[in-house]
């Protein structure tokens, strides 16, 4: 790879000197603030020879290099104005411009929302579990075995603040603690049965709203996004000495009056209007904004703004209780999506799209449609369309019929539960949408079809020598005799590279292997080699098997931002390392507080040089002592 000629491509094509603002790198990716991202040109720097991927997230313009990304980075740096070390991050002027705003806002909302989803998700599928057992006579609702389980199905909904709390105080980066206090305040009992009563209530002279924020949504968001800048001001004004009561105190005595006066009922109207709004639009559009919302939900996938949807979902659920929209077009979305990579799957005659296909329907299905979507429906075009017909027909069905959804979780086989409810019809027109979806968008995609990729017939006179010509694509380091072993370098939970938060990691741009989440903040050496880099932010590391595998261990995503900050690297360039020495020490607990995500890609990133890269996902739990990824 020539990087001088690779980084004079890339600024060509990313609008020239006059458009990059500043220009940074991570263990994998330039990072380019440009003045106007419209200019780049994305689909010839893809393109490009070294070039791995390119996509504008989070107001940087990112072009994933892989490991030779400091070289092509200390070239661009010579060939524009701006000269930073590549682990400091100029602060981002503020965006006002629309797609800004929306931006951040999507940002701020998948932040919030995304921690607590589990919680909400494994709720909601408790009560519909529940509904099912006394529909079906197993459970009595007098039982106290039925109430206990009530009451486990109801918490995460009632002490839905407190959730939101903890985490809009990590996206706000404020004090988690003091922000779950004020969602105590608010559902205090004796707070709760003095809004509730019938006389007025008033704080220091002025008015408090009647107001019951169990369930709430968008009041506990305001008051810990407030309290974020007077935490910034009590931390200023607090001596030293005194720091410790005092700047919690004076936050406590300077938000709490202004959320219940002021914030806590401005959330209320704000979410009870959102709410509103939607109910308005299906009421004039009726099943049609279904139909709408499923056909267009890919798009809206694709570019993260389902998310936005995060508040109005959790309030339907709260109340009425269901929700009518945004999960019931997922449904036949994702049964569409899922459907139609299954049949390129069945359609295909190329082998690894086959096998890319299969994977990503059966994935989809069941409600994860992102490797469809991405390695499948985006690539091949035609099927994306197919699958939008699919959906839009399901969400016709499940519009007219006013489908409800009860949980909010990725609607998929597994999780149809969720749409379990006294109305026992209910649950019959999810599994009607669901075939509708994906009968439809199957025969779709054989109707429509697709640009295949089919392997060139070989004329019989020239076999032998078609032989010979296609012998060296089987490489020497392919293993085919010997398999070669990476053990976890983590001790912690294993998942699938696809379920990593991070478009360059978990649509395998970097290459194939599996991800950690740490349990402890130590990483060890996962096989006999050498250290081939230690990235100055400490974050990542490179490493060599003597077997020739070239593995890339980056510990959490987006940590290149703390410049090296609760990481301890041990080892140095060109060490030799042995399998279970020490590499590393983190700050796990430091690094999570500080609002990242510590889930930790495996990468092979030279997965081109072999035949397979198999993961380890038969074990949940990992360690230094058991087997990660086989390369074949």
């Amino acid at each position: 790879m020539n990087h001088k000629q690779l980084a004079q491509s890339i600024m060509e094509r990313v609008g020239g000197n006059d458009n990059i603002n500043t220009v940074i790198h991570c263990s994998t990716r330039l990072r380019l603030t440009l003045k106007n991202p419209d200019l780049a040109k994305t689909a010839e720097i893809k393109n490009l020879d070294g070039v791995i991927g390119a996509v504008n997230s989070g107001g940087q313009y990112q072009v994933i290099i892989g490991n030779d990304v400091g070289y092509v980075y200390n070239e661009l740096a010579k060939m524009v104005d701006t000269q930073q070390s590549s682990e400091v991050l100029e602060k981002k002027k503020a965006d006002y411009s629309p797609k800004g705003l929306f931006n951040t806002f999507a940002s701020v909302i998948a932040g919030i929302f995304q921690p607590i989803i589990p919680a909400i998700a494994a709720s909601g599928m408790l009560k519909a579990l529940l509904l099912l057992a006394t529909v079906t006579g197993l459970m009595s609702k007098e039982s106290q075995t039925y109430t206990v389980l009530s009451v486990m199905s109801d918490a995460a909904f009632y002490f839905l603040p407190v959730l939101l709390a903890y985490s809009s105080a990590n996206k706000f980066k404020t004090n988690p603690f003091v922000a779950v206090l004020f969602a105590g305040i608010m559902l205090h009992p004796n707070m709760i049965g003095l809004l509730g009563g019938e006389d007025p209530v008033s704080f220091i002279g002025l008015p408090v709203a009647s107001v019951q924020y169990a369930s709430s949504v968008v009041p506990i968001i305001l008051t810990v996004w407030f309290m974020s800048y007077i935490e910034r001001f009590a931390d200023k004004v607090s001596p030293g000495p005194v720091k410790i009561f005092l700047k919690p105190l004076i936050v406590i005595l300077i938000v709490a009056p202004i959320a219940l006066i002021v914030l806590g009922p401005l959330g209320m109207y704000l979410g009870t209007g959102m709410s509103n709004l939607i109910y308005w639009i299906q009421d004039k559009i009726g099943w049609l904004t279904v139909v709408i919302m499923a056909i267009l939900m890919p798009l809206i996938v694709m570019f993260g703004m389902h998310k936005v949807f995060y508040p109005i979902i959790f309030a339907a659920l709260a109340s009425p209780g269901y929700e009518t929209l945004v999960l019931v077009a997922m449904l036949a979305s994702n049964m569409a999506q899922g459907a139609g990579s299954l049949a390129v799957s069945f359609k295909t005659k190329d082998v690894k799209l086959k096998q890319v296909a299969l994977s990503a329907g059966i994935s989809g299905v069941f409600g994860i449609t992102e490797p469809a979507l991405y390695g499948v429906h985006l690539r091949l075009k035609k099927t994306l369309f197919a699958c939008m017909i699919g959906a839009g027909i399901g969400g016709l069905f499940a519009g007219i019929v006013n489908l409800k959804a009860y949980a909010a979780v990725g609607p998929g086989i597994a999780s149809m539960p969720m749409f379990i409810s006294e109305d026992n019809m209910n649950i019959i027109y999810a599994i009607i949408t669901m075939l509708i979806s994906a009968i439809i968008a199957f025969i779709a995609v054989y109707v429509i079809g697709f640009q295949d990729v089919v392997p060139a017939a070989v004329p019989a006179t020239d076999s032998l020598l078609a032989k010979v010509e296609v012998k060296p694509e089987i490489r020497p380091s392919a293993g085919i005799k010997s398999k070669k072993m990476v053990f976890a370098p983590l001790e912690g939970t294993v998942l699938p590279l696809r379920e990593v938060k991070d478009e360059a990691f978990s649509q395998e741009a970097m290459g194939q292997g599996m991800a950690i989440q740490p349990s402890i903040g130590k990483v060890f050496a996962p096989f006999d080699g050498t250290v081939e880099t230690v990235f100055r932010t400490k974050h990542s590391i490179g490493l060599r098997s003597v077997d020739g595998v070239e593995l890339l261990i980056h510990v959490g995503l987006d940590t290149v931002k703390l410049k090296g900050q609760h990481f301890d690297v041990k080892v140095t360039e060109g060490e030799p390392i042995s399998h279970g020495q020490l590499l590393m020490e983190f700050d796990l607990a430091a690094i999570q507080a500080a609002g990242y995500d510590t889930t930790t890609p495996v990468i092979v990133t030279n997965s081109s040089d072999y035949l397979e890269v198999l993961g380890n996902e038969s074990s949940p739990i990992t360690g230094p002592e058991k087997p990660l990824i086989t390369v074949l």
